[in-house]
């Protein structure tokens, strides 16, 4: 059952001295037994001594298994008693002690505890295989306590662990900073992964937008994925460039003049500094591209309008490029090579013709159906050329274009 004997050393602290000539005993009692025939009185018998009631021994036997109180008081020689001391303590099971089950519980909900089962004899090593499908996607703490054979239980003990979505697993956005605070850095950067990767570059596909810290800069990087859940922070030591956003998108070439339903291609140069193009076409145009060059099937006629490029990159877009396009669902290329148009055809007099650069033509000559030649003229330079037939007669003309030492001929039919 219990133990026999109770160590004072648990109750009263060393250096608890005192002559027996002044001190003639003391007594004891457990609990709430402080009857008369209760309590024990040890008297003193060795006067003269030193005394120390550490070294006490106190007769516990009759006491149940459990937490107990002990309460203690000296008398002296003239029956004075002192204030009384206790100190709790407790008794338990004689073993040896075999651990044969336990229970868990998640997070705050003890009111679910899971019970099982371990196989007594040895060491104890648990491994919990428990079923988490109804957590929800983040930080979650388990609870667990053992029970040996004779009904104790342990303390409880706790670990956290972490519930991820299942996969598949993609990167969707990147942060950086370098500000070492543990919540809200003022130089935080957010950059979106686009496409989403399963593998990122760190260090090549970041950008330190006009930062403060620059030259050998530790940066802390976190990614998030396509569920929401973002990675350790991870440190790196970075010789560290400010930079800002690209500059202007310049010189977007392709036709300025383009059938209507027409597949078509438009360029920017390259732009020092940009990672991604954004380009916007007039309505009723298709397209897409993040490069500085983009394929596109035109409008209908009568959808002109701007073909515009801006540059960008991480920490920022540049000023946007332009150029305006016509339609012409009428216009005539003379041939695949050439790239000239002419419109409208049909026409009432007022005739166009686009040229694909500005270095216009050196001569212009119509002829009449008859084949004689109505107009000679020598045109300013430019990529559009303008003819006025408004006097001549209603048929079928032939306008020629010397251009770089070639000879283009265009048909345009007069109609009023």
């Amino acid at each position: 059952m219990g133990r026999a004997l109770l160590f004072v050393l648990l109750l009263v602290p060393t250096g608890a001295n005192a002559q027996v000539p002044d001190l003639s005993g003391y007594e004891y009692w457990f609990d709430q037994a402080d009857a008369d025939n209760e309590r024990v009185l040890v008297p003193f018998t060795s006067p003269g001594q030193t005394v120390s009631l550490s070294n006490e021994q106190l007769v516990a036997a009759a006491l149940s298994v459990g937490q107990h109180r002990l309460h203690i008081r000296l008398r002296d020689q003239a029956g004075r008693w002192s204030s009384t001391l206790f100190r709790s303590f407790l008794i338990h099971r004689s073993g040896p002690f075999q651990v044969i089950s336990g229970e868990y519980w998640f997070d705050q909900d003890d009111a679910n505890r899971q019970p099982f089962t371990l196989t007594p004899g040895g060491s104890v090593s648990i491994t919990l295989n428990t079923p988490a499908a109804g957590l929800s996607v983040g930080q979650h703490r388990v609870h667990y306590r053992l029970r040996d054979d004779q009904g104790a239980w342990s303390s409880v003990l706790a670990r956290k662990f972490l519930v991820t979505a299942e996969g598949p697993h993609e990167l969707v956005l990147l942060r950086y900073w370098s500000e070492p605070v543990p919540q809200n850095p003022s130089d935080m950067t957010e950059v979106p992964i686009t496409p989403a990767v399963q593998v990122l570059d760190i260090v090549d596909d970041v950008l330190f937008c006009n930062w403060s810290s620059t030259g050998q800069t530790d940066v802390y990087f976190q990614l998030q994925d396509n569920h929401g859940q973002w990675s350790s922070v991870i440190t790196r030591g970075i010789d560290v460039d400010a930079v800002s956003a690209p500059p202007a998108a310049t010189a977007v070439s392709g036709a300025a003049v383009v059938l209507d339903n027409s597949a078509q291609t438009y360029t920017t140069t390259a732009v020092p500094g940009a990672s991604y193009y954004v380009w916007t076409l007039p309505a009723g145009w298709s397209g897409t591209s993040t490069g500085n060059t983009i394929n596109v099937t035109t409008g209908a006629p009568g959808e002109d309008g701007w073909v515009i490029v801006t540059a960008g990159n991480g920490c920022g877009i540049g000023e946007p490029d332009s150029v305006f396009v016509t339609i012409t669902g009428t216009g005539v290329p003379t041939d695949g090579t050439t790239g000239i148009l002419l419109f409208p055809n049909p026409s009432t007099g007022l005739v166009t013709i686009a040229l694909p650069d500005a270095a216009g033509a050196e001569r212009l000559q119509v002829f009449n159906a008859q084949g004689v030649m109505v107009r000679d003229e020598r045109p300013i330079p430019g990529d559009r050329l303008s003819l006025d037939l408004i006097g001549s007669a209603e048929g079928l003309y032939t306008v020629r274009l010397h251009r770089h030492a070639k000879i283009t001929d265009l048909r345009v039919m007069l109609r009023r």
